[in-house]
């Protein structure tokens, strides 16, 4: 049975559900002229543990890889500029991902109940992040907004549990929704002390500057 593909250079683009419960597939080799990844191309693809996406690829579908439950790490290449709805949501064992310089926006719900990612990097091309994009991701500690970051969606980091600090670079982004941005997170919200639009809560969490870290 198939464990292993290559998908050559011949192929520009991988369709919606192509791969969709492939439950066998282990590794996945894509070609350096595939463009596109559809929506729920490789979903619950279970036992995938490896896949490069090539710098070809400008977007990744909704649910692309939802429930991919044995991928350990992801490199979305610079060349991307969207990452779907649900594009990784429910992937339980990932626990790194980098996000390469032009994504803008990261979707609704594209990393939630991620519960082993304890290390994500958002670049400073990223404008807007989802409603729920990081939803109950369990054991993620800490992240840094950067300033490009104008709003942000309801519920982004609701049941973030471990999530005690959130650094943002810039001004205060746009909220979505007033509540619920950091339900069930136990954050603290520091800040550059240029920066504008700031309390002494944000999102019903406490705002303090960068150099107030513990």
């Amino acid at each position: 049975s198939l464990t292993s593909i290559t998908i050559p250079d011949s192929v520009t683009s991988i369709g919606d559900s192509a791969f969709n419960d492939c439950d066998i597939l282990t590794s996945i080799t894509i070609g350096n002229s595939v463009t596109s990844i559809g929506d729920g191309a490789f979903r619950r693809c279970s036992r995938l543990k490896s896949i490069t996406i090539p710098d070809s690829v400008t977007s990744i579908g909704y649910n692309a890889f939802m429930r991919c439950t044995s991928l350990t790490s992801i490199t979305i290449p610079d060349s991307v500029t969207s990452i779907g709805d649900g594009a990784f949501a429910t992937c339980l064992d990932l626990t790194s991902v980098i996000i390469g310089n032009s994504v803008t926006s990261i979707g609704d719900h594209a990393f939630d109940f991620c519960k082993s990612l304890t290390s994500i990097t958002i670049p400073d091309s990223v404008t807007s992040i989802g409603d729920g994009a990081f939803y109950g991701c369990t054991n993620l500690t800490s992240i840094t907004i950067p300033d490009s970051v104008t709003s942000i969606g309801g519920f982004a980091f609701r049941d973030c549990s471990s999530l005690t600090t959130v650094t943002f670079h810039g001004d205060a982004p746009k909220m979505e929704t007033e509540t619920g941005i950091f339900e069930d997170a136990p954050t603290t919200i520091y800040r550059k002390p240029e920066a504008k639009g700031w309390g002494d809560t944000w999102a019903g969490r406490p705002v303090k500057l960068i150099s107030e870290k513990p």
